[in-house]
């Protein structure tokens, strides 16, 4: 009797994650673009220049861009507090 009710119990928990995993695969089939919304993508490099100053160039967007997002985590924090 014992044996039937663990069997019963893991056949409704397996049941249960069946749903729960087809429910999560139709949300981000339904909206291909969420997974992607947040996608680093890669910067634009003038090539016309040497490697130092292609370097230079990728080092002061990703120095811009680290900037702006403390500046943003910054101003997150601000509007939490309030």
């Amino acid at each position: 009797m014992r044996a039937i009710f663990g069997l019963l119990g893991l056949l409704v928990v397996m049941a249960i994650v069946a749903v729960l995993m087809k429910q999560n695969l139709h949300a981000t089939a339904a909206d291909p673009g969420a997974a992607n919304s947040n996608a680093v993508t890669a910067p634009a490099i003038d090539t016309s220049g040497n490697v130092h100053e292609q370097s230079q160039q990728i080092q002061q967007r990703v120095r811009d861009g680290l900037n702006d997002a403390l500046q943003q985590g910054e101003q997150r924090l601000k509007d939490a507090d309030q």
